[in-house]
């Protein structure tokens, strides 16, 4: 894990220099995409599936290509929570990385759902379940508190990167956008979601709270960005003060320094920087 920890830790501090950069600075942005077009295979191996990744990509493709690994302590963790007959649902699933494994995980018996609004990450999820034979509810949409068209502010540079708020000059992609309250029937079973939804995590929650409380068990792996939540016109503190009202606690995953941690909404504000991110895992106590 030592070169996936010194690259993932050179990218936490690094990224919030860089991004703008590469955001607002197009002829550098061009220079450096077409660079790692001729570096990158677009492919990855992880967890016994064979994977296509965009090529040009300064997101999950730079990391996963680097290091020959993808945010390992969350899998280990996501693994070690998924049995048989167990239902996963994968809200900004990118391009499978978590999608397959999961479906793995869970077997025959179990239910794997994965929400993916980029339609170009969406077709390379398509192929990669396809190309590994495996089944699973690919849904092509957004998840947040709104239903309808939505637009998705495409990065250039990240693919990782697509969001639904965005107050630059990106340009827009018309998503379908769904409530996962609505999209689930009442009483529907869920086991565990993953959700990176690149700011708009505060929506989403919101936008499930049926969801979560009828599922006294489940536990949420999300990103935690409270700089993006911020540009998203939400708030880190209010959205952690509304997950411990509902009965949650948090437990911080870093696949910098690989430390899990038990912590309190203060002490998570303090171990994520403004400008950082990192993973937390919501459950309830036993």
């Amino acid at each position: 894990m030592g070169s996936t920890s010194t690259f993932a830790n050179l990218r936490r501090r690094l990224a919030p220099m860089i991004r703008p950069i590469l955001e607002h600075v197009a002829p550098l942005r061009m220079i450096a995409v077409a660079m790692l077009k001729i570096k990158q295979k677009g492919s990855f191996q992880r967890c016994g599936f064979q994977f296509e990744l965009p090529s040009g990509d300064f997101g999950v493709t730079l990391e996963a290509e680097s290091t020959g690994d993808y945010e390992p302590v969350t899998t280990q963790m996501v693994q070690s929570m998924l049995e048989e007959g167990m239902t996963f649902i994968d809200i900004g699933a990118h391009v499978g990385l978590f999608t397959l494994p999961a479906k793995k995980w869970v077997g025959k018996s179990g239910r794997v759902v994965a929400f993916e609004p980029h339609p170009d990450n969406f077709a390379m999820l398509t192929r990669n379940a396809n190309e590994n034979n495996l089944t699973a509810e690919l849904v092509n949409a957004a998840v947040s508190d709104v239903t309808g068209e939505v637009q998705l502010h495409a990065s250039t540079f990240n693919s990782g990167d697509h969001q639904i708020y965005h107050s630059g000059s990106r340009k827009g992609v018309g998503v379908t956008c769904i409530k996962l309250d609505e999209f689930l029937q009442e009483g529907e079973k869920v086991d565990l979601i993953k959700m990176d939804v690149q700011g708009a995590e505060a929506s989403a929650f919101h936008g499930m709270e049926r969801v979560l409380k009828e599922n006294q068990k489940i536990k949420i792996i999300w990103e935690l960005s409270p700089a993006q939540l911020q540009n998203a016109g939400a708030d880190a503190a209010s959205l952690l003060a509304w997950l411990k009202a509902l009965g949650f606690v948090f437990t911080m995953i870093d696949d910098v320094s690989g430390d899990v941690q038990v912590a309190t909404t203060e002490e998570l504000m303090n171990l994520c920087p403004h400008d950082s991110y990192i993973n937390i895992l919501s459950q309830r106590n036993a």
